[in-house]
């Protein structure tokens, strides 16, 4: 029983400081009382309490060992990525070819205990069809991707909370009688995360065209980065979404999709926090993915039954930790409700559908009446984003409202929601069968002077999502307009009115880990069809770069008008650095507004046109034209050779 006693000791002194009291309630019974069991000799008893000891500590170990501080997971990253570029050197030395130098790091990696199959699967990007030329590049992009301590900062970042984690909702800490959502300690180590992130935005100081310069904070303040902009938006699409169904006659259904009881910890019976004998281990990214996967094969199902659905899905915790989702979807019909509803069950009852609860609970379907859809699906996105108005938060258990009791944390419901989706990686909320969110965005940022030609060639559906997308007057952005322009509901991508546009990738160009860029920034929007398919809408004509060397007080309160502040033009500038520009006037040039730089127009004027261009074979209409109509494509320079070659002759 001495033994018995120093591995016991052993275990809680190696794991984290806030499981002491669970590890000491789990293993209540690893010692006995001198007599308690007489006919049993002590010798057995201390095998017994051993193997439980053995047991928890196979469960558990990777759980203390991984308990690591961020300085810790920090150095330990850089240790990693010296270790990877000395064992890589070793191999050139050895004269590895690179597909050998890929399967030694493959080898090595594996070791490290730091990487699952699913990040070494994703580290070399292997797929079928690659060329022995592609494979080689990918092996090469391993190699720097391995080598690079931020990459490994991230990677262990992630396995570090996951996996101490999951231990604390093993052990039973996640509850609604300890801590909501996520453990005390993942919410510190996310509050940590934040004000990191803070402090390097803080830090982070960029100057645009104009010689503007802005932190990224103020930046991101403006963006949906910022919880009341992200709420404000979601709430805006959920309205507008509304409105369009009952224009267009849909019906709704507000539906509440959970897990079978395999995948929660924890039981609550008479008002008490029970361990669940049937849960076996699972995480709440292992029940993220079965909802996933499950909601996958219905909408598969649906979409061959030509089901047409839209709407939203939020992704929320119960009390212990386990994911579930609340849906608010519309369909065009009665008889395509009836649809969703049978298919709903049908998929979600396939596995344990017969065990207790599962029939009434696991799937939870209500039909709305007209203008409450907002009202349904508010509270969620408040619990999820953090409003003012919200007070409390409500969890269904076993068909059940429970309201949750934060104590002296109530303002932090929504701090450990935001937690747990970000140490699970859950996506919180994902829209479906609706236009993207992206055109909206980049839309509300076009000039209107840019409407012009649009307006005159009588391009109606842009014309309408533009106004949609802003405040006129009095009105407010629409969502339901903009889903009208865009062409309505459960389209495909190609079929939407708009989508974006990035900029050309110039050949050659890499990463820094030198994988080629496939695809170039967002710079704007363009019809897919009509008489303007092809014509740019640019949504972000001004570039960005950091500045380095400066003080982070150089922000863009510091700009002021001329009238205001003469010498505003330089009040962010360093002493080691050129005067900052104040912001420039308006061009009275329309370059600023054309998008030559961007589609390399400027190029094409000077050089001539390429061989193959789509405007060569398309009529204004987007139409495709036969070859014998199209243009013959001569350079000027060569057409001024071919002049002086006549003039000679």
């Amino acid at each position: 029983m001495q033994m018995v006693k120093y591995h016991l000791q052993r275990v809680a002194d190696c794991a984290p400081t806030g499981w002491k009291a669970a590890i000491a309630e789990h293993l209540a019974g690893a010692i006995t009382k001198e007599g308690q069991q007489p006919n049993i000799p002590e010798w057995v008893q201390a095998w017994d309490k051993l193997q439980q000891i053995a047991d928890f500590d196979a469960a558990y170990g990777d759980a203390a060992r991984l308990n690591l501080s961020d300085y810790e997971i920090c150095t330990w990253a850089k240790q990693l990525a010296a270790q990877v570029d000395e064992f890589m050197d070793g191999c050139e030395l050895a004269r590895f070819s690179l597909a050998e130098r890929g399967q030694a790091l493959t080898m090595m990696l594996r070791t490290t205990g730091a990487l699952t199959i699913e990040d070494l699967v994703g580290l070399f990007k292997f797929k079928d069809g690659d060329t022995p030329q592609d494979k080689d590049r990918k092996v090469d992009a391993a190699i720097k991707r391995s080598s690079d301590d931020s990459w490994w900062r991230r990677k262990l970042r992630r396995l570090v909370a996951r996996v101490v984690e999951a231990g604390a909702i093993r052990l039973g800490m996640v509850n609604m009688a300890k801590g909501r959502y996520i453990s005390h300690g993942g919410l510190v180590r996310r509050q940590a995360q934040i004000k990191r992130n803070t402090e390097a935005l803080q830090r982070s100081l960029y100057r645009n065209e104009a010689g503007q310069v802005y932190t990224l904070a103020e930046l991101a303040a403006l963006s949906t980065a910022n919880p009341l902009v992200r709420g404000g938006e979601l709430m805006t699409r959920i309205r507008g979404a509304e409105e369009y169904a009952d224009s267009h006659g849909h019906v709704g259904l507000f539906i509440t999709l959970t897990l079978p009881s395999k995948f929660h910890p924890v039981t609550i019976r008479a008002g008490k926090t029970r361990h669940n004998k049937k849960y076996k281990g699972a995480t709440p990214r292992d029940g993220q993915e079965w909802l996933r996967d499950t909601w996958a094969k219905a909408r598969a199902k649906l979409a061959r039954l030509g089901v047409k659905i839209y709407g939203l899905r939020v992704a929320e915790p119960h009390h212990d930790g386990t994911p579930h989702w609340h849906a608010l979807l519309w369909t065009e019909s009665q008889a395509d409700a009836i649809t969703l509803e049978a298919t709903l069950h049908h998929y979600w009852l396939a596995e344990d559908g017969q065990e207790r609860g599962a029939q009434d609970n696991r799937v939870c379907i209500k039909h709305m009446d007209r203008g409450g859809a907002a009202g349904y699906v508010a509270k969620y996105i408040a619990k999820s984003v953090g409003h003012v108005a919200l007070t409390d938060h409500q969890d269904l258990v076993n068909g059940d409202q429970i309201k949750m009791e934060f104590g002296e944390e109530t303002s932090q419901g929504h701090q450990r929601v935001d937690a747990w989706a970000a140490c699970w990686g859950i996506r919180q909320f994902q829209t479906i069968g609706m236009p993207s969110v992206t055109a909206w965005r980049e839309l509300r940022r076009v000039s209107k002077d840019q409407l012009d030609l649009f307006n005159q060639e009588g391009d109606l559906q842009t014309m309408s999502a533009y106004r949609a997308c802003h405040r006129q007057g009095n009105l407010r952005a629409d969502w339901r307009v903009f889903m009208e322009a865009m062409g309505g509901h459960a389209l495909k991508r190609h079929e939407w009115h708009l989508r974006t546009v990035t900029t050309m990738v110039e050949e050659g160009q890499v990463n820094r880990y030198g994988e080629a860029v496939e695809v170039g920034r967002i710079v704007g929007l363009t019809p897919q069809r009509g008489r303007m398919c092809g014509r740019w809408l640019v949504s972000r004509r001004i570039a960005w770069m950091p500045v380095a060397n400066e003080s982070s007080t150089h922000a863009a309160h510091a700009f002021k008008t001329k009238t205001e502040n003469p010498n505003a033009a330089g009040q962010a500038q360093s002493a080691s650095m050129a005067p900052v520009r104040q912001a420039l006037p308006a061009a009275w040039t329309g370059f600023n507004n054309c998008t030559a730089r961007l589609t390399h127009g400027l190029r094409k004027a000077l050089f001539g046109r390429e061989d193959d261009e789509e405007s060569d074979w398309n009529d204004p209409d987007g139409q495709v034209m036969p070859k014998r109509h199209q243009r013959v494509k001569v350079s000027p320079f060569l057409q001024l050779i071919e002049a002086d070659e006549r003039r000679a002759a």
